[in-house]
């Protein structure tokens, strides 16, 4: 940890708002316990930083380019490893994703990146199938699926879980508004990181939902895997 005042605000974030990210963390307004917060001080001040983010510009500023994108973490992370650790996948699904072919579902979704919404990704998908067998296409273009995810951090902190879906060859970023969502946190073992699963039951998504892509993410070389810090109690998730 560094001393604010040697902290460089940059393009990316001014130092006003840095320093109102700290006084957020010291001292969060929104209530704890609350419906739209979830369980927990952390989670609430955490939820009111990135909404913080999301205001001020930085999130959409540092999903133009991997560098702004490297600055911004470098930032928070002075502030808070934990508050950078929550906004690193949404950095760099970002910049994947404007890697992508163009096309109605990506450009939707960067659309509404650069309005301020904020994504994560689903890392382990514990089971998906299509109610109908098969996933949305242009003859039957609602579909219904069912299914678990796995994600670092509370659902609730985020707009979007990006799932890669083997069975259709698509990206679909998963609305956690959407009805037919759950989510409960994980009993995680000894020494490991706390998670959470997100259900999906018979939850509805639109073929203008899915993303083609016919390999794995990872596969690209726009891939980037972010670098996550030892595991921390279940507050600060």
């Amino acid at each position: 940890m560094v001393a604010p005042n040697d902290i460089r605000a940059d393009e990316v974030i001014d130092r006003d708002s840095v320093d109102a990210l700290r006084e957020i963390l010291d001292d969060p307004a929104i209530p704890v316990a609350t419906t739209a917060v979830g369980p927990g001080a952390r989670i609430g001040a955490v939820r009111e930083a990135v909404d913080h983010l999301t205001t001020v510009g930085a999130l959409a500023v540092a999903a133009h380019s991997a560098d702004a994108g490297a600055r911004l973490l470098s930032t928070l992370a002075d502030v808070d490893a934990g508050l950078a650790d929550t906004v690193q996948w949404h950095i760099a699904l970002s910049g994947l994703l404007a890697g992508l072919e163009p096309g109605r579902a990506r450009n939707t979704l960067l659309g509404n990146i650069g309005r301020g919404d904020v994504l994560t990704w689903a890392h382990t998908v514990r089971g998906w199938s299509w109610s109908e067998g098969a996933p949305p296409h242009a003859d039957a273009p609602i579909g219904h699926a069912e299914g678990e995810l796995e994600i670092d951090h509370y659902p609730g902190l985020y707009d979007y879980l990006l799932v890669w879906e083997p069975t259709g060859g698509s990206l679909i970023a998963v609305p956690t508004y959407r009805d037919r969502i759950s989510w409960e946190q994980t009993v995680p073992a000894s020494g490991r990181p706390v998670t959470w699963v997100v259900r999906l039951a018979r939850t509805t998504f639109h073929v203008d939902d899915l993303i083609p892509l016919d390999r794995h993410p990872r596969e690209l070389a726009s891939w980037r895997e972010p670098i996550h810090p030892a595991p921390t109690s279940e507050g600060a998730h």
